[in-house]
Order: C-alpha cells, then structure tokens, then sequence
C-alpha cells in the first residue's frame, strides 16, 4: 500500500480553478479500486490519497494523470508500507503475511 502526500506548490487560487478536474480524477480511481481514502490536510497544504496495494510503477503512472501534477501544482511525496494489520473491512487491503514478517524483531 502506499500514502500520497500531495504538497501544493501553487496558490490556493491556482489549486481551486483544478479542483473539480482533481475531484473527477479521484473519482475515477476510487471507482477502479486504487484509492481507499482521500482527504485535505490540516493546515491546508496539500492532501493525502491512501491507495491499495500496487506496483510502484503503476501508482507513478496514476499520479502522472493527476490535473494537479499535470499543471505542476504539487509535489507527490510517496510513503509504501506493508498492511499487516487492519479492520476486519480492511482485511481486503491488507498484504500477505509471510514468514520473515512473523519473526520477532529486535
């Protein structure tokens, strides 16, 4: 799985004239199953899309067709991490355990 922070890199005015056109390219993710979650940061500096498992290259890709990313108003800072552990409505989401995550660390 991967978090997406978007940083915005332009005025708030250049970020709402996009917003609408970002809303639909959000929607259609969700839509394909690739976002989980999605939301502005506080304070307003950007936001965080929560996306299901996936290449690295494919997730690159998605966010290239962002129409924030497009017209260079954010800078996409991507954190992946392993799911080991969720919700049971996560449960879909979350990565296979395998033995070298069950050994005890430390």
């Amino acid at each position: 799985m991967f978090v997406v922070l978007l940083h915005y890199t332009a005025s708030d005015a250049d970020i709402e004239a996009r917003m609408v056109d970002h809303y639909d390219w959000l929607t259609r993710h969700y839509d394909a199953g690739d976002f989980i979650a999605a939301g502005n940061r506080q304070p307003r500096t950007g936001s965080v899309i929560i996306t299901r498992a996936m290449s690295r290259g494919k997730l690159d890709a998605i966010l290239a067709s962002d129409p924030f990313a497009v017209d260079r108003l954010v800078r996409h800072e991507v954190i992946e991490f392993h799911a080991l552990r969720t919700i049971p409505e996560l449960a879909n989401y979350a990565d296979p355990l395998t033995a070298a995550d069950e050994r005890p660390r430390g």
